[in-house]
């Protein structure tokens, strides 16, 4: 009943509405005791019901552009982001990719390495091989020089120092195999 009295009172949607267009509250003259018991109830047919539909709709129209704009600038900060997720995904997998390659760069430089001393240890021994069948051809063509010339007791000791010394050379050589199949399992193991 006294929703549609005319008290000349802003309702508390005016005020609102006053509130945010910035126009100033203005200053009403409220009815004091008799008069506000004569008054009536009155229909709210003055021109400001068009006004407030007009504010109502321009700040409905306020409203919607300002969630419009906040939905773009939300998507457009959305795929700033997935696009930074993204450069650093991909600059991840690049890392990765470059740190594989590396390792693989390396393993295979030590495979080429190990290769080159095991050749280079084979060639070695072969060198070692050659010289002692020097050494060994050498006397021999020695003794059959000297043999005529020294006595037997002499020549069946310096025999008896060359088996010995060709006996202590097999078991170095064999010593020398051994330590080199360990060499090649503990560079194995690395």
């Amino acid at each position: 009943m006294w929703d549609s009295l005319n008290l000349d009172l802003p309702s508390p949607k005016e005020r609102w509405v006053l509130e945010l267009t910035g126009v100033k509250e203005k200053k009403y003259n409220a009815p004091t005791g008799e008069q506000a018991d004569s008054l009536r109830p009155l229909r709210d047919t003055g021109p400001s019901v068009p006004r407030e539909k007009k504010i109502i709709a321009e700040l409905q129209t306020t409203i919607s552009s300002l969630k419009e704009e906040s939905s773009r600038q939300q998507l457009a900060a959305e795929r700033r982001l997935q696009d930074v997720v993204q450069k650093f995904e991909d600059e991840k997998q690049q890392l990765i990719r470059d740190n594989d390659q590396a390792i693989k760069a390396l393993q295979e430089e030590l495979e080429t390495r190990s290769n080159q001393v095991r050749s280079a240890e084979k060639k070695l021994q072969h060198k070692e091989l050659e010289a002692q069948e020097q050494i060994t051809y050498i006397r021999q063509e020695y003794e059959t020089k000297f043999k005529g010339l020294m006595p037997a007791s002499l020549r069946q000791e310096l025999e008896d120092t060359i088996s010995s010394l060709k006996s202590q050379v097999n078991f170095l050589q064999k010593r020398a195999s051994i330590l080199q199949e360990e060499l090649t399992t503990y560079q194995g193991r690395r």
